[in-house]
Parts: structure tokens; sequence; C-alpha cells
């Protein structure tokens, strides 16, 4: 009974609920070899490969799962975004057509069509996709979320404003009722009613934290971790070692500048943006299940040092086909500030670029964004300054180790001053300077961040300053930045 492929398979679904990849793969494997015909299980088996970073293995198991269930819309749908997270957008899109031609009233379906659409930049078909989704019984919130800011809805637009107001009251579910609450407060930002969109975003923000928690404390002590283990003499942080030299990886707070960043440079013909790859903190993660340290690892220790080859191999597995013809491979998860160390000790050679923005602009534009998963600490004003004092001491740390390999870019001098800043990372990346770098929104490239309609449009700077909309909202954030400031002033003057 207990060899049965449904029970290997709720099995391995458990263990990905709960993070433990290594025990998931293990049960899916099983599940497959009793039973490799079933499409469920193979597409559960792309879910755990796509927390694995095995992009390969995801795309494997969602045209296994299609070949058993050609004509079956949820396999084809579950397929499709399978496709998408891997990164195949062509393929994806494929697959969704072919699903929505079986059942064309399928309103989820219609929504992955939008927003596979406003991936790669074809915003007339995704509104025409989106537009689909929301007329469709019950209606999909998701895709109205989308289309309201690709169609830059105003409170005018009072059908939207009824619409979403309805959901944001009414019996809909915690999720859908947090994603109206969003759309709602931009309108309200987008009408320069400053005050009532705060309180929107506020209380959309309390509806999404509810759902996602994140433990700011274990955050903190985490980062105090790194510091203390990389402080040591101890190798760790090589300067010497050329390995790795094509990889690149932007850095930052979250909404910082990044996707602007990579959307100038991979302009360049020579560099190959890869978005926000999840593979490093999938790799830490595994480790730390594993519980090894990866600031313990060095090449002078023979289990460990396989530790780094193997964490080194899968990482570049996870990279599209065909990037070695590319002299700069760009990895831009933000995120990645809090491993800088280990990802030095991988690559040696790497080069990081660390973004950096008006602090208080910073924290305002996490706040009013939605975010739908992986940044939790986000959906809380609190945590995401103390997130931002703990990046600023654990960045200044890094560039103390790190001090030739680590570039900054200010966001306010890259929309102000295109032409400096571009020139100066191209030398950085030792590349000799295109001038399509100038241009980056002219580029046709897969955008799936956030900023996926921002970097569409020429450079703009109507975004500095966006803080002093709200500075009586934001009094308690001023207040705790001065006090950081002031901590490590003092703290400076001591030493």
């Amino acid at each position: 009974m207990g060899n049965r492929d449904d029970l290997l398979n709720l099995k391995a679904l458990s263990c990905l609920a709960l993070g433990q990849m290594e025990k998931a793969e293990e049960a899916i494997c099983l599940a497959l070899k009793l039973n490799p015909r079933m499409a469920g299980i193979h597409l559960n088996a792309g879910r755990i490969y796509h927390g694995l970073s095995n992009n390969t293995l995801v795309r494997r198991h969602a045209r296994e799962a299609i070949q058993q269930s050609p004509r079956e819309p949820a396999v084809l749908y579950q397929a499709a975004l399978l496709y998408r997270d891997s990164g195949d957008h062509k393929q994806a899109l494929r697959v969704i057509d072919r699903c929505l031609a079986i059942q064309p009233d399928l309103s989820h379906g219609w929504q992955l069509k939008g927003s596979i659409l406003t991936d790669t930049g074809n915003f007339k078909a995704a509104r025409a996709a989106l537009e689909k989704a929301v007329s469709l019984p019950p209606g999909n919130v998701r895709a109205l979320s989308v289309l309201t800011r690709i169609r830059r809805d105003s409170l005018t637009d009072t059908q939207t404003v009824a619409l979403l107001e309805r959901i944001r009251s009414g019996a809909a579910s915690a999720s859908d009722r947090g994603t109206a609450t969003f759309a709602l407060a931009d309108m309200y930002r987008r009408g320069e009613k400053y005050e009532p969109a705060f309180e929107l975003y506020r209380e959309a923000n309390n509806i999404m934290a509810s759902l996602q928690p994140f433990n700011i404390e274990a955050w903190e002590q985490k980062i105090e971790r790194t510091v203390q283990a990389t402080t040591r003499a101890d190798g760790n942080v090589s300067q010497s070692d050329t390995s790795g030299s094509n990889h690149v990886f932007i850095i930052g707070m979250p909404r910082s500048g990044t996707s602007l960043c990579e959307q100038v440079l991979s302009a360049h013909p020579d560099v190959l943006g890869c978005g926000e790859l999840a593979t490093m903190q999938n790799i830490e993660s595994s480790l730390e299940r594993r519980r090894i340290d990866p600031y313990s690892l060095n090449q002078e220790q023979g289990r460990q040092s396989k530790e780094l080859e193997q964490a080194a191999t899968t990482y570049m597995s996870a990279l599209p086909t065909g990037y070695q013809k590319y002299q700069r491979v760009i990895d831009k998860a933000p995120m990645n500030f809090e491993r800088i160390g280990f990802i030095n000790q991988l690559f040696p050679g790497a080069r990081f670029i660390y973004c950096t923005r008006d602090s208080l602009d910073t924290i305002l534009s996490c706040f009013i964004q939605n975010f739908q998963a992986g940044l939790n600490f986000a959906f809380n004003l609190e945590q995401i300054t103390r997130v931002y004092i703990a990046h600023e001491r654990l960045m200044q740390h890094w560039q103390i180790l790190l001090p030739q390999k680590i570039h900054t870019v200010n966001y306010e001098s890259l929309v102000t001053k295109l032409d400096a800043e571009a020139h100066a990372l191209a030398n950085f990346l030792q590349l000799e300077f295109d001038p399509a770098m100038l241009i980056p929104h002219k580029q046709k490239r897969n955008v799936t961040t956030a900023s996926n309609l921002q970097v569409r449009q020429p450079v703009y700077t109507s975004s500095i300053g966006n803080w002093k909309n709200y500075q009586t909202q934001l009094q308690t954030v001023i207040e705790s930045l001065q006090s950081s400031s002031k901590q490590t002033s003092q703290t400076a003057g001591t030493a």
C-alpha cells in the first residue's frame, strides 16, 4: 500500500508544500516509476523541478503531461503555466492557445494568456485576452488588476471602480479582495488622491500579510550570521580567482531600479538578461535543509568542495539554452544581496551591480506594489523599513570585503544621466559600449518582474521623489531611517 503511486504523489506534494524539495523529488520519481502515464504526476514533477531550478526537467515533464492528456484543458493550462515559469514563453503561448481552443470559456486560461503576452511586451493582444478573462463568469480579479495597469484606468472609469469596490467589500477570497484593493489604490494614486490611496494600500497589504506572514526577526538574525560568518579572513571572499567571469548579478532592494539596469545592459548584443532567477535562493535553501553552512564550504575540504561544484553545476543548468555564446550573463534577482559571499565562492570571477535609490522612494514603492509571492516582508511598512536598514548594513559589509567586484548604480543618476551611467556599466563589465544601451525600451525580450510595463517605456524621471506625496503617512519610516543613520554614524565614530 505504501508504494502506491497516488500516495507517493500525495507525499511529494506535501513535501513540496513544506519546502522539503529533495524528499519531494524522491517521492515523485518513485511515483513516476509506478505510473509514468499519469499526467498529474508529471505536472507535479514539473512543479518540484521548478522549485529545484531545473528548467530542463520542468519542460520535459510539461511535455510528458501533454502527451498523456493532449485534450484535457486542466492539464494544458498547468503545462502552459510550467512553460511560462521555466522561461519558455513561446511554447507557453502555444499550449494555452491549444487549451483555449478546446475550452474557450476558461477564464483563468485567458488570464494566463494575457500574462504571457504582457511578459513579452505585446500589450494590445494582452489587453484583449485579459478583457476576455474578465468578461467570463465568474470574472477574474487578477486579470482585472493587470488590465487596469495596461489601460491606466482612472477614477473616471466608474464601472471599473464600482466592480473593484464590490470585490473589495464582498465575499470574495482574501487574495481576491487584496488584489482588488491594490488595483483600486493604484487608481486613486493615478488620480493624485494620495491620502485615500495610501489607506487603501495599507488595507491591501494587511490582507496579503495575513496570508503570507514574514518572520522579520529570523531574517535579521540570518543577516547578522552572514556578516559574522564572512568577517573571518578564511578565503571565502577570494579577490583573485577569475572563474565564472561571465556571470553578472544585479542586486539591491526590490524596486530600486534593478529591472531598468538589466534592460539597459541586456540591450548590448553581447549580454544575456535572464531576469530574476530563484536558483541561488533555492541552492542556499537546499544546503540549509541539509544543515550545511554555505560559508563553511571551501576548496580545501573534499566533500564540501564537491557541494560547491554541484551548486555551481545546478546554477548553470538553470540558465537559458545557449547562454555560453554571450560574454556576460545577468541574473537580476535583487535579494541575492543576501548571499553575495556565497556566490563569490561559486563564481570567484563574478561581478555584482548594486542598484540604489532614494530610501523613502524605495520603501514606498515596495509598499504600493502587489508582490504576488516571494517578498512577504513587502506587505508591512515597518518590515520593509527594517529590511532596508539591514540591507544597507550588509551591502556596506560586502563592499568592504569585495570592493573591486561591486559597482554601484544610483537610480536617480541612471534616469537623468543615462549616457554616462551606461558607459560606466559597460566599462565595469569590460564591454565595448553599444548605443542600443541608450534605448533600452526598444528591445524585445521577456520581462516577468513587477516592472514589466515600466521597462517598455522610454526612460522617465517622474517617479523620483514620489514619497513626498505621502510624507505624513511615512513619518514613522522617516524617524526609523534617521535613527538608524544616527546609530551608524556613532558606531563609525567609535570604531
